[in-house]
């Protein structure tokens, strides 16, 4: 098991982009060798006979094909909205 090293929390910290006192420093220093202890189990278990996988689940695409179609009619549309203009829903600002 590789040494977790002062140096190396620090590092962690910074790339983190948190700041560490010297005690929190030495609670992670513990932290991550049980981390690493629990990575060596992992290391343990032979996957070569597991296959690779992008997902967990057999997901299949269900998307229709993209194809072009007759544009909407626009007026049809806007006549929906609460409130518009010529050729566009009003819509409350939400960022200020």
């Amino acid at each position: 098991m590789e040494k977790i090293t002062p140096e190396t929390i620090r590092h962690t910290a910074v790339l983190s982009r948190i700041t560490l006192s010297p005690e929190e420093e030495q609670g992670m220093e513990k932290h991550f060798a049980s981390l690493l202890k629990q990575m060596e189990t992992l290391d343990s278990f032979d996957a070569s006979e597991v296959p690779a996988t992008a997902h967990i689940l057999s997901a299949v695409n269900v998307l229709r094909e993209d194809v072009a179609g007759e544009p909407f009619d626009r007026e049809k549309l806007l006549s929906c909205a609460p409130e518009r203009d010529m050729n566009s829903y009003i819509v409350p600002r939400v960022v200020e």
